[in-house]
């Protein structure tokens, strides 16, 4: 329950402000180890590595983006978040996690852009509820079976 509850707060304030703050994402952080060390003690350095390369991966890809575009296009809160998905869901859960957000985003824009609520598909769209999306699917429903 705690995990909706926070990943909720965190999604209504990114979708407002743009911003993912970091209270929401610490207690998250918190909870989301101290669930992991009580359920499976024996991955709690995996998860807390896993917590690493979701951080990494994301930031590895704005640093891209911007290289590319000139413009900044994922936040450090995305990242920071898709590292608190690593402590949750571990290295098994991750891509199925950002599959779930960027499928997610995607059908949001496209909704956006023909309601006319988005004025072209450069504008920004908030990620972080989408990850909190994807994050969720993967803690309640496991995540993607690839093979």
């Amino acid at each position: 329950m705690g995990l909706l509850v926070g990943l909720f707060a965190m999604s209504l304030f990114d979708a407002r402000y743009f911003v993912i703050p970091d209270g929401p994402l610490l207690f998250l952080l918190a909870a989301g180890f101290g669930t992991c060390v009580a359920l499976t003690p024996e991955d709690s350095g995996a998860r807390l590595a896993a917590a690493v390369l979701g951080f990494a991966a994301l930031r590895s890809v704005a640093y891209g983006y911007e290289a590319l575009r000139g413009a900044p296009g994922v936040g450090e809160g995305d990242a920071r978040l898709f590292a608190v998905a690593g402590i949750w869901v571990g290295f098994a859960g991750l891509p199925s996690c950002l599959i779930y957000a960027v499928f997610s985003a995607l059908v949001a824009a496209v909704i956006a852009l023909r309601q006319g609520s988005l004025e072209s598909a450069r504008a920004p769209l908030p990620f972080g509820p989408h990850l909190a999306f994807g994050l969720w699917l993967c803690w309640t429903a496991g995540p993607i079976e690839f093979g």
